[in-house]
């Protein structure tokens, strides 16, 4: 009897931002349907200070639709990575790359403060 596998949905992982010595974001999207598009993102805490009320926002363009959910952690100690789940859906265009705007804000424990605003245009092409 063959064996049937089902067919992988397509997976790819992108850097959306590496400072180092302070903060790298990495997405691992998944195609899950023609027009929609999981991302998990990866948020760890490369300096060697524990940031604090840290915040995440997204932005996708008019044609697409962001759903995004809360960060598992506000707090991530040196070293340490929190996730934040998102699913985009391209509600006209499957042709229109993916692109996204990123605002992430923390603080260090010594009280200084950071912001990160980023253009993630290297998206693949089926976000």
């Amino acid at each position: 009897i063959p064996i049937v596998t089902e067919p992988q949905a397509p997976t790819e992982t992108v850097t959306a931002l590496r400072k180092e010595g302070e903060i790298a974001i990495e997405f691992k999207c998944t195609q899950t349907a023609p027009q929609t598009s999981s991302i998990s993102a990866s948020i760890t805490n490369l300096s060697t200070s524990h940031y604090h009320n840290l915040t995440f926002l997204a932005a996708v363009p008019k044609y697409a639709k962001l759903t995004m959910h809360p960060l598992s952690d506000s707090s991530p100690a040196p070293g340490r990575m929190v996730t934040v789940s998102m699913v985009i859906e391209n509600t006209t265009d499957p042709h229109k790359g993916g692109v996204m705007r990123l605002k992430t804000q923390y603080a260090t424990e010594q009280g200084a403060a950071f912001a990160e605003d980023v253009k993630v245009s290297n998206l693949p092409s089926w976000v």
